[in-house]
């Protein structure tokens, strides 16, 4: 598991407000698979960056 992508997992939950819908589905399924050992893809990584970088903007 990718500690750093669990942080920004874990800083995206801290701030479910600031998502939509379909974010924060997105970001309990990218927990899911880390909880289960796997890697995320460079495209699931992409999203959870971007997905951090506005709610982190948002406040």
């Amino acid at each position: 598991m990718s500690a750093e992508q669990m942080t920004l997992v874990e800083d995206c939950e801290a701030r479910q407000a600031q998502l939509s819908d379909w974010e924060l589905g997105f970001v309990d399924s990218i927990r899911r698979q880390l909880e289960a050992g796997r890697s995320l893809t460079p495209k699931q990584a992409a999203t959870l960056d971007e997905i951090w970088e506005r709610a982190t903007a948002r406040g």
